[in-house]
């Protein structure tokens, strides 16, 4: 606790040095309130003070306002707003915006040692099977589609094949 008091003793005094004489006069005022013991002075004393900083600052304090967002956050907490079931509405709305499929332009492709194809898209990204066996894919060039497939997969049909083929994207 004497730690914390000389703490900010000092990082109070150092911000007198750097202020004006005005909110020198303030701060002192704050310090000065700090060290009345009881609870109920010691708010009084830290009120008149900022009630002085506002009137010399000419900031207009807005009762009505401040009245009534007392009222209206009064007993808040024990609502029980449940953000679930919105949270999940938000990503269901996420979800539709976003891009379900591209169709790509194959450029070039070529087959890995274990039969596997990686592709490189006209576009620039390179993707890579993920099924085994060898797939046979037309000569030249193409376009493909790639969808969005089940737990964060991507399905890819080439034309002329009738079965999806697993991919992953590769840059």
């Amino acid at each position: 606790m004497i730690k914390r008091a000389v703490i900010f003793s000092i990082g109070f005094g150092s911000i007198l040095f750097v202020t004006s004489p005005a909110q020198a006069d303030q701060l002192q005022a704050f310090l000065k309130c700090r060290t009345i013991a009881k609870d109920a002075s010691r708010l009084a004393c830290f009120d008149a003070v900022a009630q002085k900083s506002a009137v010399a600052h000419h900031v207009p304090v807005d009762r009505a306002a401040v009245k009534a967002a007392e009222v209206n956050n009064f007993g808040k907490g024990q609502l029980r707003n449940s953000p679930v079931k919105q949270i999940r509405e938000a990503r269901k709305k996420a979800v539709r915006k976003t891009l379900n499929t591209i169709r790509p332009k194959v450029v070039k492709y070529l087959y890995t040692n274990s039969g596997k194809f990686v592709l490189f898209m006209k576009n620039g990204q390179v993707w890579k099977q993920q099924d085994d066996g060898w797939i046979h894919l037309p000569k030249g060039e193409f376009k493909v589609k790639i969808e969005k497939g089940a737990f964060s997969s991507y399905n890819m049909i080439v034309p002329g094949r009738i079965s999806i083929i697993k991919v992953k994207r590769l840059r």
